[in-house]
């Protein structure tokens, strides 16, 4: 990667050439703006824009004097721009359908297809009654929640929209019908809430970790099966790691509330466009160098203030 462009992930939690390809792939599509547009700054700018709310959760009046436009344009692109990712990153490629078992076995880099759940902060409603519902007693505070599913070769395929953190994990894969998507002959490798057995089509198998259940211990067999799940769904863990690494998940502000599941499942959509989770994937994969005609032809700078704003197109 070129070194002016080393701060990129930093500010868009994509590299440098992944953001070119989007926002070209953007660019061949007509847009219809949130609350009209009189445009101001470029396409790729209002990309940059969109992904600097969602890794940094940069305030709308924080953009706006970066960007040199109103707090309401800054708004405007944001609600616009997840809509359009929604429907480019999300809505046509995840939640399709799950991986086959061919293609799982033939991407297989020692583990399994697991299921997990993620919980994130929002702004407290003001209704009493959805104050209760989005209470997380195991957070101990007001939470969203959702169930993710990841590939064995750590990329996320399954993303649910977002319930109230009182609701349990086992209701919402009842919900959102995801038990219908296993074949049998699937294994699921899943955390000790999800007891879906009683969901899941004749051969469709769910290993959970053991539970203690009033022992003080595990068996030595038991230990050995919790470090066989541990070992196989830590790339789960660290899908949904990288998940909360976008700071406006760690508190969705109440002017965003409304398109709060759309952005959740947006940067779900992203981790899929970072480095890969797994390191036997990783090594499949050959980096390639932008050549100059293509770096010279789109080069953002991220504004650091307004006296500072440079854009070169």
């Amino acid at each position: 990667m070129y070194e002016e462009f080393k701060d990129m992930l930093l500010y868009t939690s994509i590299p440098y050439d992944i953001f070119v390809v989007l926002s070209d792939t953007i660019n061949r599509f007509g847009r219809n703006y949130y609350a009209g547009w009189s445009e101001s700054i470029s396409a790729q700018n209002q990309l940059l824009l969109t992904l600097m709310t969602l890794t940094l959760n940069c305030k709308d009046l924080d953009l706006a004097q970066r960007f040199d436009v109103s707090r309401a344009t800054v708004s405007n692109i944001f609600n616009t721009f997840i809509h359009v990712l929604h429907e480019l990153l999300f809505a046509g490629t995840t939640n399709v359908s799950m991986p086959s078992q061919r293609k799982c076995k033939g991407s297989m880099p020692k583990t399994f297809e697991s299921i997990d759940a993620v919980e994130i902060a929002q702004a407290i409603p003001h209704d009493l009654d959805k104050q209760t519902r989005v209470y997380s007693n195991y957070k101990s505070r007001h939470t969203v929640k959702a169930v993710t599913a990841v590939a064995p070769n750590g990329a996320l395929t399954f993303a649910t929209e977002l319930y109230p953190g009182s609701v349990s994990d086992v209701a919402i894969v009842n919900h959102c019908h995801l038990a219908r998507q296993f074949e049998a002959g699937d294994l699921i490798l899943a955390d000790k809430g999800f007891t879906i057995h009683d969901l899941l089509t004749q051969g469709v198998h769910v290993n959970i970790p053991p539970f203690l259940s009033g022992k003080s211990q595990f068996t030595p067999e038991e230990a050995k099966i919790c470090y066989k799940v541990a070992r196989a769904r830590i790339h789960v863990e660290r899908a949904n790691e990288r998940i909360k690494k976008f700071d406006i998940l760690n508190h969705v502000p109440a002017n965003y509330r409304p398109i709060s599941p759309k952005i959740f499942q947006v940067c779900c959509a992203l981790i899929n466009l970072q480095a890969p989770l797994i390191k036997e994937v990783a090594e499949n994969i050959k980096p390639k160098t932008l050549s100059a005609d293509h770096r010279d032809h789109v080069t953002p700078e991220i504004p650091v203030n307004k006296s500072e704003l440079k854009y070169t197109i």
